[in-house]
């Protein structure tokens, strides 16, 4: 005898319909657990950007704009992002943040809250900054848009960086509740949906004529039924364990009307011997 069941789909379809409630519930929980941690939990994160210009002449000509100079300009972007993030410029916006009164920012922790790339392969390139101070992200990205400018001209001759937006307060960015609580539903979903399927796996109960035909392969003679007091307001049930053993049923209980259990109790046992 197999030790559990084969279950086809209709078989787990019918499971998991039995067990309904249990899995919406279940879901509906992680999904509010999900949000409450967002919400409660997590700190939020902010951000805020600047953008930049870049040209390879210092005098631009208006009349005479050449795809070359385009080129050459997309191309400086990222040296101008490398640039940014070295110490020469986070050290000096460092010390512009303490004169703002904006302190605790290092260059290494100014260079893990910036990010810096080209907008849609233009000349213009763009600076992000996150922090968990709204207050504070645009102030840093103001401070490197004013900082950076000079010091990139110095290293880069011929060329020139202007600003295109200055920063704005930030916006909130960090967590997304909404994404969360939906990863939160379907966690909920899925583990409510093992479980209720593990446990069905792993019930090792009979619960009618067809199933216990099934685990047997023996025809069915005849079956007793269940023993109910009509006048009683608790019916009694009859358990079966499958397993190797001697199988067993047993009559539980009954509670009668006057409070008082009832203290017949039917056992039947089937047991082999062994010679």
């Amino acid at each position: 005898m197999e030790q559990f069941e084969d279950i086809s789909l209709k078989r787990l379809a019918e499971i998991l319909l039995k067990r309904i409630g249990l899995i919406v519930a279940a879901t509906l929980i992680a999904g509010v657990l999900a949000f409450v941690y967002s919400e409660m939990m997590i700190v939020p994160e902010y951000e805020s950007a600047v953008s930049l210009y870049v040209n390879n002449e210092i005098e631009s000509n208006v009349n005479k704009t050449l795809g070359s100079d385009i080129q050459a300009s997309q191309m400086l972007v990222d040296t101008y992002i490398v640039i940014i993030k070295s110490d020469t410029v986070l050290n000096q916006v460092s010390q512009k943040l303490i004169e703002k009164g904006v302190v605790g920012y290092d260059a290494e922790m100014l260079r893990g809250s910036i990010a810096a790339s080209a907008v849609n392969a233009t000349e213009i390139f763009e600076i992000k900054v996150r922090d968990t101070n709204p207050m504070n992200t645009y102030t840093i990205a103001n401070t490197i848009a004013d900082v950076a400018p000079p010091i990139i001209q110095d290293f880069v001759e011929a060329s020139s960086v202007k600003v295109v937006d200055y920063a704005v307060e930030g916006e909130r960015v960090s967590p997304n509740i909404q994404s969360n609580m939906i990863i939160g539903l379907l966690i909920g979903l899925f583990l409510s949906c093992l479980f209720v399927v593990l446990k069905e796996i792993f019930d090792m109960r009979i619960k009618d004529e067809d199933e216990l035909e099934q685990w047997f392969k023996l025809p069915i003679l005849g079956v007793i039924p269940d023993i109910t007091n009509t006048q009683t307001r608790r019916q009694g049930y009859y358990s079966y364990r499958r397993g190797g053993k001697a199988y067993e049923y047993e009559k539980k209980g009954v509670q009668s009307d006057a409070g008082k259990s009832n203290k017949n109790e039917l056992v039947s046992k089937a047991k082999t011997n062994s010679k």
